[in-house]
């Protein structure tokens, strides 16, 4: 495991003895993940593609489709593109959750509700991941210590995926976010005529 920049407050023994993860900070996650954090936007962009011309294929109507339908082409499309990318880093866990591991961190891709928090049904398991604790059946022994971030984005009222972003979140609480706006993104170039409702807008 790749060694993260430590804050001075929250990473020490004291934090660990109260069953808790390494203090992840807004500033040393975009240092840490500066080439991968392009990658990971670039990638959700990909996924988007995917998962349009998956849907459109779909031989059954919109209204016929069951509701989780959407989310889980979404997830498999990412998890096609991270496998993609990062072999050596992508896996899927305990109940197919889809696990990134990037130098030092555990991002988990997810759906967001309108505050920005992960949309979950409430469990001890999503309890625990968002109070940053350690032990988690999700995870192994050695993936104990390693902050835990979400990559996530938003479905707007016109049915357009948007606002991709990674998520930290401490004590039930949003610590940081990671918007496209906070860093420099190189996206991929359109085809003549195409718009960004077009690359976006799930079927």
């Amino acid at each position: 495991m790749t060694d993260i920049l430590l804050e001075s407050e929250g990473n020490n023994p004291e934090r660990k003895n109260q069953g808790k993860r390494q203090l992840a900070s807004k500033t040393n996650c975009e240092i840490e993940l500066k080439s991968e954090i392009n990658m990971l936007f670039q990638a959700f962009n990909t996924a988007i593609e995917l998962a349009n011309t998956a849907l459109s294929a779909f031989p059954f109507p919109p209204h016929c489709r069951s509701r989780s339908l959407e989310a889980n082409v979404m997830q498999s499309c990412f998890a096609n593109v991270m496998f993609s990318h990062f072999p050596d880093n992508t896996k899927f866990g305990k109940y197919k959750r889809l696990i990134i591991h990037l130098n030092g961190y555990i991002i988990l891709f997810k759906k967001l509700n309108k505050k920005g928090y992960p949309m979950n049904i409430k469990t001890i398991n999503s309890k625990s991941i968002l109070a940053q604790n350690i032990v988690l059946e999700l995870f192994s022994k050695a993936e104990t210590e390693e902050p835990i971030l979400f990559f996530g984005y938003k479905k707007n009222k016109f049915g357009v995926y948007c606002d991709p972003q990674i998520v930290y979140i401490d004590e039930g609480t949003i610590q940081f976010t990671i918007t496209e706006s906070d860093i420099q993104i190189i996206t991929p170039k359109k085809e003549d005529g195409q718009n960004d409702q077009d690359l976006q807008k799930a079927i």
